[in-house]
Formats: structure tokens, sequence, C-alpha cells
């Protein structure tokens, strides 16, 4: 045991300072957590997604536009978080700098919109939405989940976005 005492006591050496660096606050800790939730290690807090949802969303257009859009307009927000994560990746092929989007993220923003302006995937076909996610798994996966099962959106089903026009499709629980 002595042998490897020197070993074992940098091994617990580490366990604490790593501890120590995510569990006291600070900035390093805060960047820890960011990046456990951006790769989906640890969840997003309701208030997280919803932050995250308008500043992703918004380095491109405005809130508007997400709060205007209806399902007349196009398809449902699954489908939009999906096209928006694609574009990124073509746009940063073509030398864009853009900050890829997480399968968490994704997931994240897709319920805040689904839960502040209106969730419409009921109204499309579980095949459709499938094709057009393109094999997106963690998408497929939300796809897949029923709506009561969707933390985020639970938790936003009595709110809505000001200046949104959420309707009652009867998909919120």
């Amino acid at each position: 045991m002595k042998k490897y005492g020197w070993a074992v006591g940098l091994f617990i050496f580490v366990i604490v300072a790593a501890v120590g660096a995510v569990a006291i606050p600070n900035p390093l800790s805060a960047q820890i957590l960011t990046e456990a939730k951006y790769r989906g290690y640890l969840p997003y807090t309701t208030d997280e997604a919803i932050t995250l949802a308008y500043q992703r969303c918004t380095t491109c257009h405005p809130a508007d536009k997400m709060l205007k859009y209806c399902s007349r307009c196009g398809p449902p927000f699954i489908v939009v978080s999906q096209s928006m994560k694609k574009y990124t990746e073509l746009m940063n092929e073509k030398g864009g700098n853009f900050k890829p989007f997480s399968d968490a993220e994704t997931v994240a923003i897709t319920q805040v919109w689904n839960g502040l302006v209106g969730n419409w995937e009921p109204d499309w076909g579980t095949k459709d939405i499938k094709k057009l996610l393109q094999g997106d798994q963690a998408l497929i996966r939300l796809a897949e989940t029923p709506v009561a099962q969707r933390p985020i959106e639970v938790a936003l089903k009595n709110k809505q976005a000001p200046g949104s026009h959420k309707e009652d499709r009867k998909t919120v629980p």
C-alpha cells in the first residue's frame, strides 16, 4: 500500500480540487457547468433554457421572428431548430465563425419555443417530422417523447412569451 500511497494521495487531491472548482462559485466553475450543459451531461433549467433560446436565436434574427411564428407559416419548432443547427454547420463550412448548436441546446431551445409560443408537432405526421429531422437523433428522441414528459415544456405550459400569440392546440398537458 505504501508503494502507491503517493498516487492515492494525488488522486484524492485531484478529485477534491475538481469538486471544489465546480462547487465553489467562481468563473471556472461557471464555465465547467456551462460546458457540461452544452454537452448534455447536465440538464438546462427552464430559466437557463429561456435565456439560451433568446441568446442563440437572436444572433441571426430578432426575437419577433420566433414570437410571431405560427403553424400556418411553416413546420413545427422542432424542425426549425434542426434547420438552424444545420444552417450554422453549413455557414461554418463556408468560413463562418458561429458556435455550433449542441444536441442539448437544440432540445432545450425547441422546448422553450414550444412552451412559450406553441407546439404544433401533432399537426404533422410523425413520419413527416422524422424525415424532416434528417436523422438528428436528439431531436427524433424529443419528437418521440410525449409533451407531458418534456420538463422545460411542462414548466412553461401556462406561460406565454410577451409579444407572441400562443395557440391552444391541445398539445400542452
